[in-house]
């Protein structure tokens, strides 16, 4: 990734009512279909790919791979489409910008998303790019093991996020996944140029522990000079700011002009924003079937409390119960509203 080549008023900036929006969030990142299924060890083991970790690989792997398991469950996914269906399922106004192929996989990932409230703009790559696949293996004790081909996500049109008017959204939010592939650095910075001109906020996700090691540098800068809201787990947090425990992650993360969000799996959550602390528990699950999309959720839900003005403790619960929902079914995609589940918890109406 090239340096940010922006001029803007930096983090803590975003202006104006944000509920009026006629876009709430757009959502960038690698547009990819999601197979789901559940597996035993063997299947792991056969498949060839690091358990409990996210591995990208070859067309042909996807094939070889594929063809291990009866069942798949398919949907669009990828952590950016994720979020932004979170948010049409608590009634949000969200939109996705990525990149498919010239295939009835992209054709029906375009489609998916329509289907649940989510306004697409797709770029379309070179003919011979294939969209992109992630072929989610999920073992007995819930984790997951991931298997990606990102295909023609690899690369997203910079004019793609000027037709999605992304200056006119009250925030844009990226997956940290992005900085790996350097043909969607243009959208990327285009995109938080036009944020910030159009007085929205800029969200962004670190995504992986590794991919934090490996971009540390450009991660800092952008976080220092663009980023309003940041979304990490625990080990991610560790990870950018250098801290040995939590403690030390989340003192580090108490900058001006800063929010920042932490998941910790099933202890919940810890929220801060000038100076406030918010601690989320995690609701209870009856029984976890399936971690994939967690995060992705609980920042839909963070990103709705905070555009609709609810104070940072509601925007962490609603975070906290968009994730319940998701864990417990195998895929990405609520099975229920998230809004009706929402207003049933009083965390909707009124604030």
């Amino acid at each position: 990734m090239s340096e940010l080549g922006l001029s803007c008023t930096g983090p803590g900036a975003w202006s104006g009512d944000l509920s009026s929006r006629e876009t709430d969030v757009v959502c960038i990142g690698h547009a990819i279909v999601d197979r789901v299924a559940t597996v035993d060890a063997r299947t792991i083991e056969v498949a060839g790919v690091e358990p409990g970790a996210m591995t990208l690989i070859g067309g042909d792997e996807v094939a070889r791979i594929a063809e291990l398991v009866d069942g798949w469950v398919l949907m669009a996914g990828g952590s950016a489409a994720n979020t932004a269906v979170g948010l049409a399922s608590l009634g949000a106004h969200p939109a996705f910008v990525g990149s498919v192929g010239h295939d009835i996989l992209g054709e029906e990932y375009e489609r998916d998303l329509a289907r649940v409230g989510v306004r697409c703009v797709l770029s379309r790559g070179a003919v011979e790019l294939r969209t992109g696949q992630c072929l989610v293996l999920v073992s007995s004790d819930s984790g997951r093991t991931m298997a990606t081909n990102l295909g023609a996500g690899v690369v997203i049109d910079a004019a793609a996020v000027e037709q999605v008017f992304v200056g006119t959204a009250a925030a844009v939010y990226i997956e940290g996944y992005l900085l790996d592939s350097p043909g969607t650095a243009a959208a990327l910075e285009r995109s938080i140029e036009l944020a910030k001109s159009g007085g929205g906020f800029v969200a962004l996700s670190l995504s992986d522990h590794f991919l934090v090691e490996r971009h540390a540098e450009f991660l800092n800068e952008i976080v220092r000079d663009a980023v309003d809201l940041l979304f990490a787990n625990e080990e991610e947090a560790r990870r950018f700011t250098g801290a040995d425990d939590l403690s030390g992650a989340l003192d580090a993360l108490e900058r001006p002009g800063l929010m920042a969000a932490v998941t910790l799996g099933a202890r919940g959550a810890v929220l801060l924003s000038r100076g406030e602390r918010a601690v989320v528990r995690a609701p209870p699950v009856g029984k976890v079937v399936d971690t994939t999309g967690a995060g992705d959720l609980f920042a839909a839900g963070v990103l709705y409390g905070i555009i609709r003005g609810a104070p940072l403790e509601t925007s962490g619960r609603l975070g906290a119960l968009a994730a319940g929902e998701i864990v417990s079914h195998l895929g990405a995609q609520p099975q229920v509203s998230l809004r009706s589940l929402a207003g049933k918890a009083g965390l909707i109406e009124p604030w």
